[in-house]
């Protein structure tokens, strides 16, 4: 039985597309087991103290029962250790199945919302700013259509991960949906930040390796968030300057702070 629930596991963890809810299930499993050897655990050793007491007050050996017991505590201990081990892979891993993206491996909207809130909550006490890029593939219809849809996913990876590749280690790059991207770069000003949105959007315009990609670029509307903003204003203003940047020709950076167009 031990066998066959560990070889489920190790085929959870190894899928490609693990179902999440095939995850929980497993992850329900493996706690009711280590409950069971816990309290497994607490009885044995509880028949063990009571096995010491009555041979100290007896004054007799009882070695090799008494070895016995123990080995048998260090055999569930063991094995206690075995469902935790494999319970804390298994989190791990439905944790990050629910917060990033299948395709792009980036984090993903619901990641990023909640890394959007903290960031918020810290500009409030700190009275900082931060920055946020939304950045959308240039033509990617044409792209799906004339190439399929498995050509599409190829260019959807390959553009997430030249975003990731330019980004600072302390920000962050999201699937915001579709073929968009959402990019927070923490305690930047829009100047600074404009800076950046433009080398990313220089380095994804570069020819695609391998060249059997076809040429992608991609528009992107920067905003400033500042103490007072909420957030939805500032995704409104970040999409209205991606529009502009679309309607202005595309593959280009427009910014939009709170007081209108830069």
């Amino acid at each position: 039985m031990k066998e066959a629930l560990d070889l489920r596991v190790t085929t959870a963890l190894a899928a490609a597309h693990p179902d999440p809810e095939d995850l929980r299930g497993l992850l329900q499993e493996l706690f009711d087991r280590y409950q069971t050897q816990q309290r497994l655990l607490d009885r044995l050793t509880h028949i063990s103290d009571r096995y010491q007491n009555a041979e100290r007050d007896r004054g007799q050996t009882y070695a090799e029962n008494y070895q016995r017991k123990v080995r048998q505590i260090e055999k569930i201990v063991r094995i206690s250790d075995h469902y935790q081990a494999m319970l804390r892979s298994l989190n791990e891993h439905l944790h990050t199945i629910s917060t990033h993206d299948e395709l792009t491996g980036l984090p993903n909207r619901r990641y990023m919302r909640d890394r959007l809130a903290q960031e918020m909550a810290y500009a409030e006490r700190h009275q900082s700013v931060f920055s946020l890029a939304l950045a959308d593939i240039d033509r990617f219809k044409t792209i799906n259509d004339t190439w399929g849809h498995s050509m599409g996913d190829q260019v959807l990876a390959h553009t997430a991960a030249l975003l990731q590749s330019e980004i600072r280690e302390y920000d962050v790059c999201s699937r915001w949906g579709g073929e968009e991207f959402l990019l927070l770069f923490p305690s930047c000003p829009l100047a600074e930040a404009l800076l950046l949105a433009e080398r990313l959007r220089e380095s994804v315009a570069v020819p695609a390796t391998p060249s059997d990609l076809p040429g992608v670029t991609v528009s992107v509307g920067l905003t400033e968030v500042r103490p007072g903003d909420s957030l939805d204003d500032a995704l409104k203003r970040a999409d209205t300057a991606l529009y502009k940047a679309k309607d202005q020709g595309r593959n280009r950076v427009i910014t939009l702070s709170g007081r209108g167009l830069a």
